[in-house]
């Protein structure tokens, strides 16, 4: 079969509901491996003292290893369903959510391994510096906040012609910009019990996509 008769099978549309669906398993492998470890990724996007980052680094370290790995899976494929998603919509909200998406992955895999080189340092008891954990903070504090870009952009992209095509809009606009301004206005105590519960906004919002791709009509496919 050829390139352009592949392509008229598999769709945008259908591309990005494979990797959504993909994406989220991926996802839900990540809270399995952290409820039944204990292990995160978010108490190291934080500022802490070096003793203490440190004692939270080696806590789960094997498990931590595994959060991670799949965390790289995460970020490719979520770029991947982000990349199919604005190919369909074809509308300059959705090219330059896209674009934000790809900063976003790149800061996720600058995170991911920046954390592993500290965790391999303190296994060899040399503890990271409060500088490169201040660092870090920045990192993922900056991360997030082109993620909330990008999501509010793709919320502007989708076409509210259907209800469902409304829900999802309000869903990444308001509810992103909610998530936003709560996230960064609550205490350091607060951070960590609304911070568990972010995977379920991840799927939240991977649901109400798939939902609204699935009563989508492919887009037309150039000559």
């Amino acid at each position: 079969m050829s390139a352009r008769k592949l392509a008229a099978v598999v769709s945008d549309r259908k591309l990005a509901i494979a990797l959504a669906a993909v994406t989220t398993a991926v996802l839900i492998a990540m809270v399995i491996v952290g409820k039944a470890t204990g292990a995160a990724q978010e108490p190291h996007e934080h500022f802490a003292a070096p003793d203490a980052y440190v004692k939270s680094l080696l806590a789960h370290r094997g498990a931590l290893r595994v959060v991670f790995a799949l965390d790289v899976a995460f970020l490719i494929l979520y770029t991947g369903f982000f990349a199919a998603l604005a190919r369909h919509l074809k509308n300059l909200f959705a090219w330059l959510g896209f674009g934000a998406m790809v900063l976003v992955a790149l800061l996720d895999i600058v995170e991911d391994h920046h954390i592993v080189s500290m965790l391999e340092s303190a296994e060899h008891g040399i503890l990271p510096s409060a500088d490169s954990i201040a660092w870090q903070a920045t990192e993922s504090a900056t991360k997030f906040s082109i993620s909330y870009l990008a999501l509010v952009l793709f919320g502007l992209a989708i076409p509210r012609t259907r209800k469902l095509g409304w829900v999802l809009a309000g869903f990444l606009v308001a509810g992103t910009l909610i998530s936003a301004v709560v996230g960064y206005a609550v205490s350091p105590e607060s951070q960590p019990s609304i911070e568990s519960g972010r995977w379920i906004g991840f799927l939240a919002g991977f649901s109400l996509a798939v939902a609204w791709l699935w009563g989508e009509p492919d887009a037309p496919t150039a000559k």
